[in-house]
């Protein structure tokens, strides 16, 4: 079962006011809007429903249209017959909530496997970033790891974190970590060792004020044994010093403590909906070079 389906992604989501309800042991989220009536959302189900089942449940509730994103376990060839069944019944929204591909990293293998696997540039990037004197610590300020992802983002980045406060609200802290990555070598000039103190200096101060260190951050996600690379946001400084690339690898190492078997980067651009999403191609590259398997989801055909 994916984190989508859980008990604790379904107390998120009623914190943001959508409803649920069950159809053959899938969750489905729901909200009346104004003028367009009732939508729908089944997200990540391990099980196509039975539409006998589900068609009653959707017309008690008055749900209008309704989109399906499956877990990777169901078959394209399983899903293309049964949506068109359902569309008999019901307006389907064929707009994607979900990324349709993700890449996986094997957390079973020793932390020095898991290395190993990074390409070449990831392992030098982690060896520059602490060469920098970044450091990872775990924290439990969700609001700042909000306000380096909206500065991250730009201009309308508070979009990619509404609800990001409560999702922390009901995850923490058993089923969630925050990482962030600082550095101190604004203070302490000398502690850069061989990575060029002096230039690292001039660009810390260039761009970080005193009172402000914070390059980067992650949040984390627990579930079933699978981490979630769930938000993550670098300032322009941050990217300079590889403080993504070290954060990735400390996520990795938490997340394998924490006993998790595997680590989901959560999307990636898919290559067979070539024209959307296009702007995903440079996080993809960078998430591809940690050495992961890329898991395709089903799509609407």
């Amino acid at each position: 079962m994916e984190i989508q389906q859980s008990p604790l992604y379904a107390d998120f989501i009623k914190l943001l006011n959508w409803q649920i309800v069950s159809a053959d042991g899938v969750n489905i989220f729901f909200k009346h809007f104004p003028f367009i009536g009732s939508m729908a959302k089944m997200h990540r189900p391990p099980k196509l429903p039975d539409i006998k089942r589900l068609v009653p449940i959707l017309k008690e509730q008055k749900i209008r249209s309704i989109s399906v994103e499956p877990d990777s376990n169901i078959e394209q060839k399983k899903f293309n017959p049964w949506i068109k069944k359902l569309a008999q019944h019901i307006t389907i929204n064929k707009t994607h909530f979900l990324p349709t591909k993700t890449i996986h990293i094997d957390l079973t293998v020793s932390e020095g496997e898991i290395f190993a696997r990074f390409s070449e540039a990831k392992r030098r990037a982690v060896r520059r970033a602490l060469k920098n004197n970044l450091q990872i610590y775990k924290s439990t300020n969700i609001n700042e790891l909000i306000r380096i992802k909206n500065k991250s983002t730009g201009l309308f980045g508070f979009v990619t974190t509404t609800g990001v406060d409560k999702l922390w609200q009901i995850f923490a802290p058993k089923h969630a970590a925050i990482l962030l990555a600082y550095s101190n070598v604004i203070a302490s000039p000398g502690s850069a060792g061989r990575g060029n103190p002096h230039r690292i200096q001039r660009l810390l101060r260039r761009f970080a004020p005193r009172n402000d260190k914070v390059f980067g951050g992650v949040l984390l996600l627990f579930w079933n044994k699978t981490a979630y690379y769930w938000i993550a946001g670098s300032t322009k400084e941050g990217k300079k010093l590889f403080a993504p690339t070290l954060l990735v690898w400390e996520a990795l190492k938490l997340s394998k403590q924490r006993g998790c078997k595997q680590f989901d980067f959560v999307g990636v651009w898919d290559e067979r909906e070539p024209s959307k999403f296009s702007d995903w191609k440079g996080f993809t590259k960078f998430k591809e070079g940690f050495g992961g398997n890329a898991l395709s989801y089903p799509i609407l055909r």
